[in-house]
């Protein structure tokens, strides 16, 4: 202990510190033990008071060294004392009072303040004195006498000089003197700057509660123990008669204790002597006690410091520390933990052992911590990955919907001009708009679910054909791409190959379409080669090989890998003008693995690119292909021309959806097979319908403003006043990813029936889901007939009336040529312009409102169809705004659907000018007036036809009205009610009716 705090000098600096400590310690001690021996000759006698300073050698060693090296040198002191001066031993207390009133108030800095030294100073000048007082005015006289008091103030001056001087001496010297000189002494460290920042030394010495109460128990047994003592010499008292006795009688004690008497007379007079408590001896039993505690009371100060330094400071730590670590937060106890290894045991009992299970306990707990979270970290990455998944769905969904919808009007209407046409050029054009269709369908279905294909869910599914058809799609695809960049296109298709084959068409074209793409993405001059070939793999199968090679920039050997990397584009920078988004090469490649194939690569930087693959078929005919061309023209005239799978005109089916386009497909598949079709914009359009009339089957689309369908289709379940309730309700919607068919059967759908429509599929399912008696199986003989009649020579003018391409051209703010290319055809497209036109003012004034109430669902729904519809008409600004409106609905962007939505309603009511043409005024002046009479018949008729939700025979009444000119009075009041029959809004036509 001595020199602590000096580590900082060097070691030299140490040593010389420890010297002097040792030599001033030897000194104080040596003048301890002769003024213990020799005390009461060091006293200065000034007559009317005296100065005493034989105290001061223990007032210095207490004040500077602490309680433990006092006390040893003390316990010393008074071992000796017993030897020399056995009979004044007892006033040893005197010393041990003071030395333990220096040490303790300089231990806890007492010294620190003048204050709190002249408290040092009185309160050890009290107890010292008042020590000194009983020791040697009462104790030693035996003099319990009251007047005895008087003398006391003797005491106290004589003591006060030497205790006053000593204690300021100990505070100038620990406050005042350089911090080096303190380093000698134990207690100086104390006062020193190291001290107060070594947390660590404080805690080594430290006073716990346990060592605390231990040397209290150890102090209490000596004091016991000294009352005993005093009180067993009553009983001994006899026994050292005698030994008394047999002493004098041994000849060992010389002097006449009785005066003159003889040993005779002096031993009788012994033998009729009993004890008695008189004040010698009070006095007597007094100084054993005092004996006693001299000896036990630095015993227990001895056995405090060590039970401090091996019991008590390392319980102490680790109390401090299990309570830290107990209220330590979760995210804390970790690094609270590691301060376990930081206790300092070094005790070779049942400490060591509890601190060691407690290093190990915490090590478990941290291990256990990390685990814990570890799994939650997991779990949160988990959960990331979860809505991440969840986020890809959604937007795959929305994807699939958007994609889907104008491409269920494009199939569509193809079908129905492959339905209709004869001419041999028409039918060719639309069977490669079907293919084509159907290919770009395949390439939107493998992308929506690229989380399947990740998932390792992919599945191919084989069937038969025809490779010529197989091949053509590829050349439409990539020869536009071609010929737009100016690459030439070399085709070398071996003739050999058999025509029929059995595989994954959809997937085959899939992974040629992107290498084809990529081919041209990256050649800028040039050509591109596609060929294919086989080699024969037994008596029923080939390798059907594809090889692409092009003249493009190569790629280096480095971004090889990068090439199968999904989102990942190789040398970004140089080609960031490049469309794409870096999937599809990673797409090929797991397409290929289903398929047991692979892509191979070879590669020239700044040359080109030869990319091949080959995929095991089985062969349907070994008939050779010949000239692919020939052969795709030949399978083309092998199609049999549509014709109607069924009748059945007793059937009534209900098709819900919110797009009128999609009804008016719908209507197109079904138009031959004579089924009664309902249809409803809306949910609850639908549920006011099924209380009067009972379908056969019910359509339902998903996404429609206000009521969806899975919600029309509970609260048809719940209805018990629906007419329809047994009848099949089939989920007809554009949403086709992954798990789609499973999500809306489990919601309580029959059946599920993706956009865009297919006519074999739509009739397939009609027949299994209509009541088997309505269902009549035709072979189509009536459908040319039929067809003949519908042709009227479109295009051309009819009763001298102006022709649909001349009435069209009259339209503003639509690119007409597009129009025609989304509708099929100039008539259709006018019968969608005059419903877009009638649609217009409740659209805007409901998209209007939805954005004013904030009702962001049903705003995005209505925008989202309005996008639909404009690109439709060819109106493709308003499209566009419609389509940046509709992102910001699903982001509930509330400043861009605020400032933006006025732009679009203005624009959008526009096109009541715009499109006034498609209904000219002049033809009214040739129309038959009719009388205010039967106009009031016709609409009170509608109003009873409505009640009935019979829209159809309402809707040709409306078309009966259209062949008459209205009266003045009655126009403004038609126009309302052709505008709430096209928007399909029965309650406010039975406001207005």
């Amino acid at each position: 202990m001595l020199g602590f705090g000096v580590d900082k000098y060097k070691k030299s600096t140490v040593i010389a510190v420890i010297i002097i400590g040792v030599i001033v310690l030897i000194t104080l001690a040596s003048l301890c033990i002769i003024t213990a021996v020799y005390g009461e000759y060091m006293y200065f006698d000034l007559g009317t008071f005296g100065i005493a300073f034989f105290i001061w050698p223990f007032l210095l060693i207490a004040g500077l060294y602490g309680y433990l090296i006092s006390l040893i040198v003390f316990l010393i002191s008074f071992c000796i004392t017993l030897f020399y001066n056995m009979d004044r031993a007892y006033t040893m207390s005197i010393y041990l009072v003071a030395m333990l009133c220096f040490a303790l108030f300089g231990q806890y800095h007492w010294f620190s303040s003048l204050k709190k030294t002249a408290l040092v100073a009185t309160l050890t000048l009290l107890l010292t004195s008042i020590t000194e007082f009983a020791c040697l005015a009462i104790i030693g006289s035996s003099d319990y006498e009251f007047e005895v008091l008087k003398n006391y103030g003797d005491f106290l001056i004589r003591e006060s000089v030497g205790i006053i001087i000593m204690a300021f001496l100990l505070y100038l010297y620990f406050t005042k003197a350089p911090e080096h000189w303190k380093y000698p002494f134990p207690i100086a460290v104390a006062y020193t700057g190291f001290y107060k920042e070594d947390k660590d030394f404080q805690r080594g010495l430290r006073k716990t509660r346990i060592s605390v109460k231990i040397s209290a128990i150890i102090i209490a047994v000596e004091v016991m123990l000294g009352i005993f003592v005093a009180i067993f010499m009553i009983v001994l008292f006899p026994d050292t008669r005698e030994m008394f006795v047999g002493a004098m009688h041994k000849g060992e004690v010389l002097k006449d204790i009785g005066g003159n008497m003889t040993e005779e007379e002096l031993a009788h007079r012994f033998e009729n002597v009993q004890y008695s408590l008189n004040a010698k001896a009070v006095s007597y039993d007094l100084k054993m006690l005092i004996l006693v505690l001299c000896a036990g009371v630095p015993m227990a100060g001895i056995a405090n410091f060590f039970i401090k330094v091996t019991i008590g400071t390392p319980l102490g730590n680790i109390s401090d520390f299990m309570k830290e670590y107990a209220e330590a937060d979760d995210d804390k106890k970790i690094e609270v933990g590691r301060k376990a290894s930081q206790i300092k045991i070094k005790t070779n009992d049942e400490i060591r052992v509890v601190h060691e299970s407690i290093k190990e306990t915490v090590l478990a707990i941290e291990n256990y911590i990390n685990h814990i979270n570890e799994e939650y970290e997991l779990e949160k990455e988990l959960e990331v990955a979860k809505q991440s998944s969840e986020a890809k769905s959604a937007f795959l969904s929305n994807m699939s919907h958007e994609i889907r919808t104008p491409i269920n009007a494009v199939l569509g209407l193809n079908e129905m001009i492959l339905r209709e046409s004869h001419e041999d050029q028409i039918l060719e054009y639309a069977s490669s708009v079907k293919s084509a269709g159907n290919s770009l369908l395949g390439i939107i279905n493998d992308i929506l679910d690229f989380s399947k294909i990740e998932a390792g869910k992919m599945e191919i599914l084989p069937v038969e054909y025809h490779l010529s058809s197989t091949i053509n799609d590829l050349v439409n695809v990539i020869a536009v791409k071609a010929k737009d960049k100016g690459i030439e296109l070399k085709m070398n298709i071996d003739s050999t190959l058999p025509t029929k084959l059995i595989g994954d068409e959809i997937r085959i074209k899939q992974c040629a379409t992107n290498v084809l793409s990529n081919a041209v993405k990256y050649t800028e001059e040039g050509s591109i080669t596609l060929n294919v070939t086989y080699r024969k793999a037994d008596e029923d199968s080939i390798y059907l090989r594809f090889q692409v090679i092009d003249t493009g920039i190569g790629i280096k050997e480095e971004d090889l890998e990068k090439l199968y990397s999904p989102f990942e584009r190789i040398e970004e920078a140089r080609n960031r003008s490049i469309e794409g988004t870096g999937l599809g090469m990673s797409i090929v490649k797991k397409l290929l693995s289903l398929m047991d194939s692979r892509l191979e690569v070879k590669s020239v930087y700044g040359e080109g690119s030869d990319f091949s693959f080959e995929v095991k078929q089985q062969v349907a005919s070994w008939e050779e292909l010949g000239d692919f061309k020939e052969k795709y023209k030949e399978f083309l005239g092998s199609q049999k021309s549509y014709h109607e799978s069924f009748t059945a005109p007793d059937a009534q089916i209900l098709v819900v959806d919110d797009t009128p386009i999609n009804l008016t497909v719908v209507k197109g598949f079904l138009k031959l097979t004579k089924i009664q079709i309902d249809t409803a914009e809306s949910g609850f359009e639908t549920l006011e319908m099924v209380k009067k009339k009972k379908y056969d089957v019910i359509f339902i689309d998903h996404r429609m403003p206000e009521m969806d369908g899975i919600e029309t289709l509970e609260a048809l379940k719940d209805m018990p006043d629906n007419l329809s309730l047994d009848a099949p309700c089939i989920a007809l919607t554009a949403n086709a990813g992954e798990g789609a068919r499973e999500e809306y059967i489990s919601r309580g759908f029959m059946d599920y029936l993706a956009k865009p429509l297919n006519g074999e599929l739509l009739e397939k399912m009609l027949i299994e889901y209509l009541p088997p008696e309505k269902v009549f199986i035709t072979t189509g003989e009536a459908y040319a007939s039929e067809a003949s009649e519908a042709d009227d020579g479109e295009g051309g003018k009819k009763d001298g009336k102006e022709s649909d391409l001349e009435l069209l051209s009259k339209l503003q703010g639509i690119d007409l040529a597009m129009a025609e290319k989304n509708c099929g055809s100039t008539e259709l497209l006018k019968e969608v312009v005059k419903e877009f036109l009638i649609s217009i003012d409740p659209k805007a004034d409901s998209i209007e409102k939805f954005a004013k109430e904030k009702d962001y669902r049903n705003y995005t729904v209505n925008v989202h169809a309005l996008k639909s519809s404009a690109r439709l008409i060819g109106a493709m600004e308003l499209s566009e705004m419609a389509a940046h409106l509709e992102d910001s609905g699903n982001a509930e962007d509330e400043n861009e659907i605020m400032e933006k939505t006025p732009q679009l309603l203005e624009l959008f009511r526009s096109y009541n000018e715009k499109l006034a043409a498609i209904n000219p005024e002049s033809n009214d002046e040739e129309l038959p007036e009719i009388s205010p009479d039967e106009i009031e018949g016709a609409f009170s008729d509608m109003k009873e036809l409505l009640e009935a939700f019979d829209f159809d025979t309402a809707d040709g009444i409306m078309s009966m009205l259209s062949g008459y000119k209205i009266p003045g009075e009655y126009k403004e009041k038609y126009d309302k009610v052709r505008q709430l029959m096209a928007a399909v809004d029965r309650d406010e036509l039975l406001k207005l009716l």
